[in-house]
């Protein structure tokens, strides 16, 4: 492999809790240093990641709970991992996601992230492998390969395997050539010649704005870019992901829309995927329904409503696009406030079951007042949502405090409350600030092509013809649930805006 000779390159694979790496945890780590074929060093580690494992994942990884208990955190080994890259070249198997776990780590930790040439053996086996083997899965590879080590859900494996997937892969003739790093993600890069023409690469611009493949004048897939050039040739590529390949083979036209700003891409994108509903987006789609989370007159118990007001209604939470945010939120609300959540109420004249259990106030009971019990909780509820700011402080003490006792598990719980709180307070503010025709507001978003007005969102740039409405016009179609999800990319613009875009 004359693109890595005399080289020291760094094979790695980590093993977390989950996949989103702001959320999740690594709970392994193997790498393995190797130069002109020479193993150099190894480092390993298993890690506590201060939180529950999931059960799922210790059945795959093999790794529980307690094997964990008295390795060190992340925190603690994370400069003794960036000292064991130091400047090698970094190789791993869908290398983005294990990349994303060590950078997150490294930002977190005041360290920069890893900005070393790289080679992802998932990209070189769908450039070098395409019809050979029914996916790019490491397994899979392993058996094609006949690699000595075989995969089996640990970092250690996982990274031999690898290796020996990079040295078969590093034989082929199109890139065994290759004298750099660089010539050889060049040639990842590369947009197949076969869909070249047929899509019209060379005339796509680099700007920002909208793409769309078609076949017979229906869309099949939408998506947004900051550099529409670079993005469909992504798609293109020879190392193209099974995705892509599937949509490109499956269409026969591409049509782009330039557009003023990442904003203006968003609901863009948004909005074809919602109203013309490509067959390959399968995000994005806006549920029909509203939720609410009341407090009702009549009822003990929190209920979840698509309903916004009722008589009965004492109190209410939302609005929630989802019911899984609606049921996390009400999961949350009963937590902090320790509300009774007994099936019955009043049925029978002794504690139920759960009462029982947990020692706690039952609903049960012949002398339960209702009117009072709820009465309470409504003016508990006002009380906490007056001092909002206050109380999300203290719970994050709650959070330090139950993680110096090394309750992880309360610590994790009580960390999801607040993230859960902390998100539902910045979006109700600003649905309030839009409500209110906050002038700041409406100058930000005007200046981006942005207007909000009876609850509608209008784009001033779209062009009709393209069926992206045009001031004044919203497609038929157009509900307050689309209203409210346009608002909460809006926010997601505002709160962390992508690249290249204007920040408000």
């Amino acid at each position: 492999m004359e693109f890595v000779k005399n080289k020291n390159i760094v094979v790695l694979d980590v093993e977390t809790t989950g996949i989103k790496a702001n959320t999740d945890k690594i709970i392994e780590l193997y790498m393995l240093k190797v130069n002109n074929n020479e193993v150099v060093d190894e480092y390993y580690s298993k890690f506590n990641p201060e939180i529950e494992i999931p059960l799922f994942i210790s059945n795959l990884t093999g790794i529980y709970q307690w094997h964990v208990d008295s390795s060190p955190t992340i925190t603690q080994e994370i400069e003794n991992i960036k000292n064991f890259i130091d400047d090698s070249v970094v190789i791993g198997h869908n290398l983005k996601f294990d990349l994303s776990f060590l950078n997150y780590n490294l930002i977190n930790n005041g360290f920069d992230i890893l900005s070393n040439e790289n080679i992802d053996t998932l990209r070189l086996s769908r450039a070098l492998l395409r019809n050979k083997v029914r996916n790019h899965k490491l397994s899979t590879l392993s058996q094609f390969f006949k690699t000595t080590n075989k995969n089996n859900h640990n970092s250690k494996d996982d990274v031999l395997t690898t290796y020996e997937v990079l040295r078969h892969l590093g034989n082929n003739k199109k890139i065994n050539n290759k004298k750099s790093i660089s010539d050889l993600n060049n040639f990842l890069n590369q947009v197949d010649d076969n869909f070249k023409e047929i899509f019209s690469y060379d005339e796509i611009p680099n700007s920002i704005g909208i793409y769309y493949f078609m076949k017979n004048n229906k869309i099949q897939y939408v998506g947004k870019s900051n550099n529409l050039k670079n993005r469909v040739g992504s798609h293109l590529s020879y190392s193209r992901s099974f995705k892509s390949n599937k949509i490109v083979k499956d269409s026969d036209n591409l049509e782009y829309f330039q557009l003023d700003n990442e904003l203006v891409s968003l609901i863009a994108e948004h909005r074809i995927i919602n109203f013309q509903k490509p067959h390959y987006n399968r995000s994005g789609k806006v549920s029909k329904n509203i939720y609410w989370v009341k407090l009702k007159a009549n009822k003990h118990k929190l209920e979840i409503s698509k309903i916004k007001d009722t008589k009965n209604t004492l109190y209410k939470f939302g609005p929630f696009m989802k019911y899984s945010r609606a049921v996390i939120y009400k999961s949350s609300l009963e937590e902090i406030f320790k509300l009774i959540n007994c099936k019955n109420n009043n049925s029978r004249k002794e504690k139920c079951d759960i009462s029982t259990l947990l020692n706690s106030e039952c609903a049960c009971v012949e002398n339960f007042n209702i009117e009072k019990y709820v009465k309470e909780t409504k003016n508990e509820f006002l009380k906490y949502f007056k001092n909002i700011d206050k109380n999300l402080a203290n719970l994050k003490i709650t959070i330090e405090q139950y993680s110096k006792n090394l309750e992880f598990e309360n610590a994790q719980k009580y960390k999801q409350i607040t993230a859960v709180l902390e998100e539902q307070k910045e979006f109700n503010e600003f649905l309030n600030n839009i409500t209110e025709e906050n002038e700041k507001l409406k100058k930000d978003l005007s200046r981006l092509g942005i207007e909000i007005y009876n609850n509608q969102v209008f784009v001033k740039s779209f062009n009709e013809s393209k069926n992206l409405f045009v001031s004044k016009y919203l497609h038929n179609e157009y509900t307050y649930a689309h209203y409210l999800s346009e608002l909460q990319l809006i926010l997601r613009y505002i709160r962390k805006p992508e690249p290249n875009t204007i920040k408000v």
